[in-house]
């Protein structure tokens, strides 16, 4: 079975594996899905008789404070910005209805929990502004208030002399 396979494939998958288990500073977009725990129940959206019928509603949670996949940094934040998804056991609760489809939902779900934490992890990489940046921003401000109002006053004239030159 693995003869099948090539090369660059088991070896991008090793990386991937790899990459995932390490704990860096950046997260890289990999989420185990083996460590996270999936529900599945009856959902209140669209789909007529299928609600009664289907378990499509998908909700995912995993303990934040044991996700080895995630920086410490990262943890805290999660915690910090997401603490009205985590309940009193520690875990994240994200969970998706939007359509019919079992698969979509759970694609879904770790779809939404992958861009809260690129959104967090894009928040803690601002860099803080300071009194100085403040001043040069302000000063940049001001030469361009500057340019402006003299382009107005150029484009003004150019204009007043066209006018007096029909006038004659």
């Amino acid at each position: 079975m693995l003869r099948n396979i090539s090369p660059f494939v088991l070896k991008s998958t090793r990386q991937i594996k790899i990459s995932a288990a390490s704990s860096s500073a950046s997260f890289n977009g990999v989420i185990p899905t083996e460590k996270i725990e999936k529900r599945y129940t009856l959902s209140s959206g669209p789909g007529g008789q299928n609600v009664q019928k289907n378990a499509t509603k998908v909700e995912i949670r995993f303990k934040v404070n044991e996700a080895e996949w995630l920086s410490e940094t990262l943890r805290n934040s999660i915690e910090e910005k997401l603490s009205h998804r985590i309940n009193s056991a520690g875990e994240l609760i994200i969970d998706s209805d939007r359509t019919r489809e079992r698969h979509l939902n759970v694609a879904d779900c770790f779809d939404k929990l992958r861009s809260a934490i690129y959104a967090i992890e894009k928040e803690q990489g601002k860099r803080k502004t300071s009194e100085e940046d403040e001043k040069i921003l302000r000063e940049r401000a001001a030469v361009a208030t500057q340019h402006r109002l003299y382009e107005k006053r150029r484009t003004s004239e150019k204009k007043s002399l066209r006018h007096a030159a029909v006038e004659l």
